[in-house]
């Protein structure tokens, strides 16, 4: 660091000595000439429009340019060379620093191919295709593949400093993932995660893929967080799938994004100006082509919707091609 700032300084003396010398010899030249002189000298292209032609400008050519200036340009490219260099080498193996906003943070890497489809499901969104991934782990020494947008910050996720490293201050969104299907501590690891995620960043919202269902008791009480029991589906899906074939086709096609018509969800932000029962809304959405699978109301799910009316924070569950936002339901409920 010592070095670079002698650099610096050397480089900058040189221009100013040359500039000086050149406008107090050559007759006739501004400050800005000189200036211009001084810098396209220094950096060997030479246009030629201007040349020391007296002897104090010439001196100062060779003292202030071919002495001290082209030997500082010259080390002061090569610690900006290599500072690229190793800028992109600590950003391949994870070991730079995100300046990016709203980002989405992808925790753990139990394998290629699940963090992959992650990525691809995740970005296939058209709301979400730009949407910066930094994934985090500790797993692994460099990403075995590139998406656009997509970074990584290797370190442990349980440890402040990966994630000063990942911008947490500024993300929006967390998705934390198992360590293995097979790990049994992974439940814990994740909670541990979460915990100190939200230390952080009390307002994140974190999608928590859990193994045991019965370990749910280590969220209790955490703000902002989703738990997935990726298990738990798997093994109803089978036993659905041998009793009513054809389920689970169905329901692969509503849990992608890449399939068009999928499961998607909408908050009600107030209570509807125009009260109707949820069966008869049902019926405006479905002659919209929007089927309306439940109601997810205080963690329950109502599936079934006769004498149940809109109430805040209501979050309406449907399968479509898009997303209905507050305003179109405001206007379906009137008509």
């Amino acid at each position: 660091m010592v070095g670079a700032s002698i650099v610096l300084v050397a480089l900058f003396a040189s221009i100013v000595g040359n500039t000086l010398t050149f406008y107090f010899f050559e007759s006739g030249q501004s400050i800005g000439d000189s200036f211009w002189y001084s810098m396209i000298s220094i950096t060997t292209i030479g246009y030629g429009d201007l040349s020391a032609t007296a002897i104090g400008s010439r001196i100062g050519t060779i003292v202030f340019i071919t002495v001290v200036g082209l030997t500082a340009f010259t080390a002061w490219a090569g610690i900006v060379i290599n500072w690229l260099i190793d800028l992109q080498h600590r950003e391949r193996t994870g070991m730079g620093r995100l300046f990016v906003k709203e980002h989405i943070l992808l925790i753990n890497f139990p394998n290629e191919s699940r963090v992959r489809h992650i990525i691809e499901e995740f970005t296939s969104d058209t709301r979400h295709s730009k949407d910066e991934i930094a994934i985090v782990t500790d797993r692994v020494e460099s990403l075995p593949f590139s998406y656009p947008n997509v970074y990584f910050i290797r370190g442990s996720p349980l440890e402040m400093e990966t994630y000063d490293r990942a911008a947490i201050a500024t993300a929006q969104k967390a998705i934390i993932l198992s360590t293995g299907y097979d790990d049994p501590t992974s439940d814990s690891i994740v909670a541990s995660a979460v915990s100190v995620l939200h230390r952080l960043n009390p307002q994140i919202k974190a999608t928590v893929e859990c193994i045991n269902p019965k370990h749910a008791v280590l969220f209790e009480g955490m703000d902002n967080v989703s738990l997935v029991f990726p298990l738990q589906m798997a093994n109803n899906l089978l036993v659905q799938e041998s009793q009513d074939p054809g389920i689970s086709l169905l329901t692969q096609a509503i849990t992608s994004n890449l399939v068009e018509g999928t499961l998607l969800s909408t908050r009600l932000e107030a209570v509807p100006d125009q009260q109707m029962p949820y069966p008869e809304f049902a019926k405006h959405m479905l002659d919209r082509d929007i089927n309306l699978v439940g109601i997810v109301r205080n963690g329950n799910v109502h599936l079934r919707f006769t004498e149940l009316f809109p109430v805040k924070d209501d979050v309406l569950v449907y399968i479509s091609s898009s997303r209905i936002e507050w305003e179109a339901i405001q206007e379906s409920m009137a008509t």
